[in-house]
């Protein structure tokens, strides 16, 4: 895979931008110039002695999307530029994800007079407070996402539903400054129209939070409350009566299950529930978690994973009665527990027919899996797999593994890390797997540049960890940056044959901001590999 043409006019767009006249970017189109200026910030390009091209060649015509990911060039100054271009009011969508010199006065700014918002997503803005929120002001405003802004308070999120009475979808994850009073606001001012809530993190939520969200919001229909410990039972018990809508829970790390009578309501989750999440939830006994996941008709996906109350024989109970229909299975982080086996697995295969995504990380340190291969030998069962999560398996049978690369071809994400089995032809197999994107093998030690390089010629991949693949040398980073233009993030760390010059070269070919991680002890930063012509091999240039 190689850039399009599109995109290498894009990038020489972008790169020469200073050179051209208002005239000769007339032909640009709306897409074009919103993709340059997105180049731009991901590849830290942006500087004050470029503003004045931008707005005379990229600003000239109205853009509908704006998106500046963890750009750190990104400055107050050029986002009240930006605003004051003379078409610059019609924005749909708008994205500021980490950049760490942008405060209220940018937000304010690049926001005010943006009357056709319809998503706004600012994240991880370490400056932003409340106050930041004043100017967004859209009819059309379905979605905002503020996760991980400390500085947002009770009264910003008040202004924000006040201002935007049409808001479906409010993600505020870990805004620790946040309290139960904010969903009372949300409830009160979006009443019917809010259908998706994600308030992961707040620190507490007592029994009238739960009793607006019921009141006022009968459509909710996706709500996630990972991680608050703090939760109301009596609240919770009234959500799960009244909520005949929820489709999607996520009820994960909470504690307020493990007395007794308390422990009995998980027995009245809502019927409707397709997507349930019980990871880490603590429950008064195996029973009761039992009897409350058999009555979801419904559910079909399902994650469970390190739950000290599930075994062998309560798993064999409930999949015996919902595996038919799940599409999702998640039991990751049973090391810990150390109560479930290969039984387990038995039972997966024996009744999840319809499987789509399984997960397995970390179940057990002793399963070979071996009943595995009855899953992945079914071509019809083999092909509906698009997500297999296989990790730390340090005894799993090969021909497991094998089976996997020869039947599951439509495979999209595989994670295979801490398996000493996995070798250079195990993963040179893959290349059938024409739709995987995501690939995890770390610490698989035998892994060469030729598996490596075997799949980048037909795989398109956006993520890939590598971490530990001592063995790596340039030559796969440089074969990445010839045919993986939408490579996101990559893990290398302790890949000591790995140049940080050559990892810089990747970073500078992909299309989007490229995250990296490669930690490796005593590199020289300027080290650069270079093919040996007498032996042919790959060699840290001296």
């Amino acid at each position: 895979m190689v850039l399009k043409l599109r995109e290498l006019l894009i990038k020489q767009a972008a790169i020469h931008l200073h050179n051209f006249s208002s005239e000769s970017c007339q032909c640009l189109t709306a897409t074009q110039r919103e993709r340059i200026l997105r180049w731009l910030a991901s590849h830290d390009c942006l500087s004050l002695n470029l503003i004045p091209s931008i707005r005379q060649n990229l600003l000239s015509i109205p853009l509908y999307s704006l998106e500046f990911y963890k750009c750190n060039q990104l400055t107050n100054d050029m986002l009240i530029e930006f605003a004051e271009a003379s078409h610059f009011s019609r924005l749909k969508s708008l994205i500021i994800h980490q950049c760490t010199q942008v405060k209220d006065s940018g937000i304010l700014a690049i926001t005010k007079g943006q009357l056709s918002l319809e998503y706004v997503a600012l994240r991880k803005l370490t400056n932003l407070t409340s106050a930041g929120l004043d100017g967004i002001h859209s009819a059309f405003l379905k979605e905002i996402d503020f996760r991980w802004n400390d500085k947002i308070q009770d009264n910003g999120i008040l202004t924000i539903v006040s201002n935007n009475l049409n808001l479906r979808t409010i993600r505020l994850v870990n805004c620790h400054s946040l309290t139960g009073q904010c969903v009372v606001y949300i409830a009160q001012n979006t009443a019917e129209k809010l259908e998706i809530l994600d308030i992961e993190g707040l620190k507490c939520l007592d029994n009238e939070v739960f009793v607006h969200l019921v009141d006022y919001c009968p459509n909710i229909r996706s709500l996630n409350l990972f991680g608050i410990i703090n939760l109301d039972a009596d609240g919770l018990f009234t959500l799960f009566v009244r909520s005949t809508r929820m489709v999607v829970l996520n009820l994960s790390y909470t504690t307020c299950f493990l007395q007794e009578p308390v422990s009995d309501y998980i027995c009245c989750l809502p019927l409707s529930l397709v997507d349930l999440c019980l990871s880490g939830t603590q429950v008064y006994n195996t029973n009761i978690l039992i009897r409350a996941l058999t009555r979801l008709v419904n559910l079909q996906h399902l994650r469970l994973n390190g739950l000290a109350t599930i075994t062998d024989d309560a798993l064999d109970k409930i999949l015996s009665v919902i595996g038919s229909r799940l599409k999702t299975l998640e039991m990751n982080g049973y090391i810990t527990v150390g109560i479930l086996t290969d039984r387990s697995v038995e039972h997966i295969v024996r009744y999840c027919s319809s499987l789509e995504q399984l997960s397995l990380n970390l179940l057990s340190f002793t399963s070979t899996l071996d009943s595995l291969y009855d899953l992945f030998s079914s071509s019809k069962r083999a092909l509906q797999l698009h997500t297999i999560s296989l990790s730390s398996f340090r005894n799993i049978n090969e021909r497991v593994l094998w089976c996997l690369a020869e039947n599951c071809l439509n495979i999209k994400l595989l994670e295979l890390s801490g398996i000493p089995c996995v070798s250079d032809a195990l993963i040179s197999s893959l290349k059938h797997c024409t739709k995987l994107t995501h690939l995890n093998i770390k610490g698989c030690k035998q892994i060469t540049d030729i598996s490596i390089c075997d799949l980048l010629g037909v795989c398109q991949f956006i993520s890939l960890v590598l971490s530990g693949c001592y063995q790596l040398t340039d030559k796969s980073v440089l074969a990445m940056a010839h045919t993986q233009p939408f490579l996101e993030e990559i893990y290398i760390s302790g890949c000591i044959r790995i140049s940080p010059a050559t990892v810089r070269y990747l970073q500078d070919s992909t299309i989007r901001r490229l995250y990296i991680d490669h930690k490796i002890p005593n590199a020289l930063p300027d080290a650069l590999m270079a093919r040996n012509l007498d032996t042919g091999l790959f060699e840290q240039v001296r």
